[in-house]
């Protein structure tokens, strides 16, 4: 439950803070974010792998369509605030999710973050991750990070994803709502009003 804990709580935060600086709600419902319902049903993907136990490979089948379409839509939205990092996290951690067909973590990383690894550890410790022995491709991208409060491991491919989820998120809450709109509005009269001093001059 830690990883889906820390998107909520990320999430919750951008959330919070776009309302602190004037936001309103109703900018999550902005028409201009492209398929907002596939992103929200891949990110429960995502968190279903992490916690349904899946036998074989089937959770690194899913994790992977879940990254790939997830890199799909945010290049569908590049223009949008913090898109960019979002799509830079999702990419690093589906390079080394296919590098390793699983996530790689190791038992200590596990043990770190208050998981109790069996004994002998097995090759796939859960649907998402494989037990890095030392051997694992790309392993600074892997699950290096331990969060102890969570009880849950992240890489920085996932850091920087919250950052761009952040971001966003944010960046939406903060968008055109009710009180922005009248603002721009009013600006738009005051400028309709107003005549340049050249046309004076003429």
């Amino acid at each position: 439950m830690g990883e889906p804990l820390l998107f909520l709580l990320v999430a919750g935060a951008g959330v919070a803070v776009g309302l602190a600086r004037g936001g309103a709600l109703e900018g999550l419902a902005d028409p201009g974010v492209k398929a907002r319902w596939l992103a929200l049903g891949c990110l429960v993907v995502q968190a279903s792998v992490i916690l349904l136990p899946m036998p074989g490979v089937g959770g690194f089948v899913l994790l992977v369509a879940a990254l790939a379409t997830l890199v799909g839509i945010a290049r569908a939205n590049a223009s949008l605030a913090g898109v960019p990092l979002l799509a830079l996290g999702l990419l690093l951690n589906l390079i080394v999710v296919l590098a390793n067909v699983g996530m790689p973590v190791t038992a200590a990383t596990l043990e770190r973050a208050g998981i109790r690894v069996e004994q002998p550890a097995p090759h796939r410790p859960d649907a998402k991750h494989v037990l890095d022995t030392g051997d694992a491709r790309l392993r600074v991208l892997g699950d290096r990070l331990a969060v102890r409060p969570l009880r849950t491991v992240t890489s920085y491919g996932t850091i920087i994803e919250l950052a761009g989820l952040f971001l966003l998120l944010q960046h939406l809450v903060r968008g055109p709502g009710p009180s922005r709109r009248e603002d721009e509005t009013a600006h738009g009269v005051h400028e309709a009003r107003t005549v340049p001093w050249t046309r004076w001059a003429e």
